[in-house]
């Protein structure tokens, strides 16, 4: 028996590959631009769709982008359903690790939540040219208060109701944006959520020397914007606000300001 992936919907404006069984939407760059490429990996409950939003204004600035979907979900291989369980962020580096073998040279990683976390433990054993990080699930390093998750190991976790997701997950989306994007969630592994809410995981912080930029939600209350600061404190990075944003900061014309907003730090890095 497999977990089968979410069904996907035609593409505009970009293709798709598969790679090692990930699979991968590209918003290829149409002119003149940094040969560096952007790989965007999407965090918990989500998939490749979550970069929508914020991949086209990367790809008009210029950039070659990929965004992968983990395993299990919207078109990457199936996946065992009692592997799945006990599926750890830490499995998605191998999925990060298939899409960056094609390429030449480090790729800059953008993270989001899990996905974001994923990324630093990618950046501990692999060269990276720079890290984006979205509203980051921190290392255990960081200390941060704990989040009171209920977890069921023997299932999958979620999707949530609605009006959970909103207050956790869509902060400062309105209701049409809501309606639009939460039935794309797709249920997540009991043990990555318990890894992205209890901090469990370690980051091998002196291997994370490349550029790093971490962006929190002021409206966030997965990934506070309190443990985004103590994140860019560990790893001597910047940190920036996003006061009108929650957790899902790549989002709607939000994620369109904030991916126009860092292409002079993107460039900088390449």
């Amino acid at each position: 028996m497999s977990l089968s992936p979410t069904p996907h919907s035609a593409l505009a404006g970009k293709d798709e590959y598969l790679i090692e069984g990930i699979r991968v939407e590209r918003y290829p760059r149409s002119g003149p631009g940094p040969s560096v490429p952007l790989i965007c990996v999407h965090g918990g409950g989500q998939a490749s769709w979550c970069w929508d939003d914020f991949a086209p204004v990367l790809q008009q600035g210029g950039f070659d982008v990929h965004a992968l979907n983990w395993r299990g979900r919207n078109g990457s291989a199936a996946v065992d359903p009692e592997w799945f369980l006990t599926a750890s962020i830490a499995d998605v580096v191998k999925d990060i690790a298939a899409v960056a073998a094609q390429f030449e040279q480090p790729p800059i990683l953008i993270g989001h939540s899990m996905g974001g976390l994923a990324c630093q433990l990618y950046a501990q054993d692999f060269p990276v040219k720079a890290l984006l990080l979205l509203t980051p699930v921190v290392p255990s390093q960081v200390n941060a208060p704990i989040i009171e998750l209920p977890i069921d190991y023997s299932m999958p976790w979620g999707p949530l109701p609605l009006e959970m997701a909103k207050a956790l997950f869509f902060q400062g989306l309105d209701d049409a944006q809501c309606a639009h994007f939460y039935p794309m969630l797709v249920p997540e592994s009991p043990l990555r959520c318990f890894e992205a809410t209890r901090w469990t995981l370690p980051v091998t912080v002196e291997r994370i020397r490349m550029p790093t930029l971490i962006i929190s939600g002021a409206l966030d209350a997965l990934t506070p914007a309190s443990t985004g600061q103590r994140l860019a404190e560990l790893f001597g990075a910047e940190h920036r606000l996003e006061t009108a944003l929650g957790h899902n900061v790549l989002l709607g014309q939000g994620g369109k300001d904030v991916a126009q907003s860092v292409l002079p730090w993107l460039a900088s890095h390449t």
